[in-house]
């Protein structure tokens, strides 16, 4: 039958962005485009909707993540047809391990100028299969009486992965036909009053009983944590932290140098431990550090997971059971009893010793350590520090003494890829130091441009060490022949001219001196870069590693 294009294009387009927003989807990022047209200009219109402009679908993908990463809200796409859309597949991964609800809403052509060598027509449909949690595609706009239903269904299915035990990515794909100019003046359309946003509960039959003395080993959780603190503040728990755990920083004799410890325990201490701990809990998202997790692996202490989300993470080893829902409410549901002799003390101890050997000797070294030490010690605790993978979070784990910074990274796939737009994303919401390396940087340059249009204050810390330095305390870097060719991969790069090219001031030093209060919370867009030798580094890092071996060592059992 006929109908009148334009008008059924317009009620598609501007109710299902209506609908999405009446789900929580108050903030949207757009990359320009002609077939997504009225899509970017319903969000345009949307009078509860803010939208950021991205001409970078891959950076743009990720600076959503950033918007997202602290509170976890739902964060839409826009982008038009073909390899736009393909941009979106690292960050959709990474949303996906980390539980970041985006929703990629990306423009299709339509079914007849698919599969027929039309330009800008790639197979689209279901294009991140293995990264979100649900995909749908609208059908081409048409006058069907049961289109409003369709809209309201289909949405309603995807919302359910905005909260909850299931919160992730999700994918809609919508094809279009020209004429692509919606009826602009139809915000009629945009009526519907935001959902209420259902709580989910912990799924628990009765509650958890451990008795004894016990491990806990608590990862990145979007749970806030501190609100029960009290409850794992008990002498028969010892607490074991990741840098990106925020619980760390209020919580008393809490361990974070875990990976230092379990590097260097002895076949007696562990002993000691696999005597002295009945239970190991681990909660949220697995450890940073490689070494923790190997003996997560290794030990015959009965493990015990608290997940946020239904879809479990056993490594490094499958536990005795696993428990989903918030971790809050699941340590409320959690009785603990005590009996004999505990490892807390030696443990809190062996914690606090490594500090103050790191804090004595760390002063004898002007390595990136040093200078991760310094850029810690002088940021305000009111600026998270934004870290990026490789070097700066593991130096960030070894070298932060007090704990006081909101730590976060992206640690889903653990690459570093985006990681510039994840932390610009973060800054449009709060005082935030980025600190990565010049290989990162310069993987996601093109992430910088967001600060400038969109007048965002960070700080980054670039450590340029001509490299991939993290590949120095590699195996294959013994191999000199091969090594700075395939691993090393120096670029050569000043980062001055980054910082001309997209509006950032910019500060350059080699010396620890130079790391003070003032350089380290200074307002605007700041470029810092730190120069230094990947060999030095190596030969630092392994010196004070040993120093440590020995506080460690030292620990009568």
């Amino acid at each position: 039958m006929p109908f009148d294009h334009q008008e059924t294009l317009t009620y598609q387009v501007f109710t299902l962005i209506d609908l999405l927003q009446s789900h929580g989807m108050q903030e949207v990022v757009i990359s320009p485009g002609s077939r997504s047209t009225p899509i970017a200009l319903a969000a345009e219109l949307h009078p509860d909707i803010r939208t950021y402009i991205h001409p970078d679908e891959r950076s743009a993908a990720f600076f959503a993540l950033g918007l997202s990463k602290d509170d976890r809200s739902p964060i839409g796409l826009i982008c038009t047809s073909g390899t736009a859309a393909a941009n979106y597949l690292p960050a959709m991964a990474e949303a996906d391990l980390s539980h970041v609800p985006l929703v990629a809403l990306t423009a299709d052509r339509p079914h007849e100028l698919r599969n027929v060598g039309a330009p800008q027509a790639i197979n689209q449909q279901n294009m991140y299969n293995n990264y979100v949690r649900y995909y749908t595609e609208l059908p081409i706009a048409d006058a069907h009486p049961s289109h409003s239903d369709m809209l309201e269904a289909k949405i309603l299915q995807c919302a359910q992965y905005f909260r909850g035990v299931d919160r992730g990515p999700v994918h809609i794909n919508i094809p279009i036909r020209e004429p692509l100019m919606p009826d602009m003046t139809r915000t009629d359309f945009f009526h519907r009053t935001p959902k209420a946003l259902s709580e989910y509960s912990a799924t628990l039959t009765s509650d958890l009983r451990f008795e004894g003395h016990g491990l806990v080993f608590i990862g990145e959780t979007a749970d806030d944590l501190e609100s029960v603190s009290s409850i794992l503040d008990r002498e028969n728990l010892t607490v074991i932290a990741d840098p990106r755990q925020h619980i760390r920083r209020m919580l008393p004799n809490v361990i974070t140098h875990h990976d230092l410890i379990f590097s260097n325990l002895n076949s007696g201490q562990l002993k000691r431990l696999e005597t002295e701990v009945d239970f190991i809990i681990r909660i949220g998202e697995p450890l940073t550090s490689k070494v923790t997790n190997q003996f997560l692996a290794k030990t015959s202490i009965p493990q015990y997971l608290l997940s946020e989300y239904q879809q479990l993470k056993p490594f490094p080893t499958t536990p005795q059971a696993a428990y989903v829902g918030p971790v809050s409410a699941l340590l409320r549901n959690t009785h603990f009893t005590m009996n004999g002799r505990g490892p807390k003390s030696w443990l809190t101890e062996l914690d606090q010793r490594i500090s103050s050997r790191i804090e004595r000797y760390v002063t004898d070294y002007e390595d990136e350590g040093r200078f991760m030490y310094e850029i810690i010690r002088h940021t305000n605790p009111e600026r998270a520090l934004f870290l990026s993978n490789s070097m700066p979070i593991r130096d960030g784990e070894r070298y932060d003494l007090d704990n006081t910074q909101k730590i976060y990274a992206n640690r889903g796939a653990n690459g570093i890829d985006g990681v510039v737009s994840t932390a610009l994303g973060m800054a449009k919401k709060t005082p935030l130091t980025l600190i990565i390396g010049d290989i990162a940087l310069y993987h996601d340059m093109n992430g910088l441009i967001m600060s400038k249009l969109e007048d965002i204050d960070i700080n980054i810390i670039v450590f340029n060490n001509n490299g991939g330095g993290i590949f120095s305390f590699l195996p294959q870097s013994e191999n000199k022949d091969y090594f700075e060719r395939l691993f090393g991969t120096p670029l050569d790069l000043d980062f001055k001219h980054v910082a001309d090219l997209y509006g950032f001031n910019y500060a350059s030093t080699d010396m620890v001196q130079d790391v003070t209060d003032v350089l380290m919370n200074q307002g605007g867009r700041n470029i810092i870069e730190i120069k230094t030798d990947r060999a030095v580094n190596v030969n630092s890092h392994q010196k004070l590693r040993r120093q440590i071996e020995d506080v460690v060592k030292s620990v009568e059992i």
